[in-house]
């Protein structure tokens, strides 16, 4: 499963302002009981915080957010921030083992 879906999404994140989420679909050939919409829902949840930077590689700047939660369950989603651009892109998203937060 390959390719990238683009959405119109408005927050803001590690004081970018992003005006488009941009996911790409290869987290379903793992987790495919993670969705588009799981994703974004997500992501709305994250709005306003801010990451640690965990690697940059030119104009691109990568980091998790873990635990973020839906429907009580916990998620890592794994993010990049092109600093020059107004998306945020989703390279993967997954369910983590809920002990690890109780």
């Amino acid at each position: 499963m390959s390719g990238r879906k683009e959405y119109s999404l408005q927050l803001t994140i590690n004081h970018h302002q992003i005006k488009r989420v941009i996911i790409d679909q290869h987290y379903k050939i793992k987790h495919p009981d993670v969705t588009d919409e799981i994703i974004l829902d997500l992501i709305r949840t994250i709005d306003g915080e801010d990451y640690p930077i965990e690697d940059e590689r030119g104009d691109f700047q990568y980091f998790t957010a873990e635990p973020v939660f839906k429907d009580d369950s916990p998620y890592r989603l794994v993010m990049v921030l092109c600093v020059f651009e107004d998306y945020l892109g989703v390279i993967n998203a997954f369910r983590v083992d809920r002990s690890k937060y109780e």
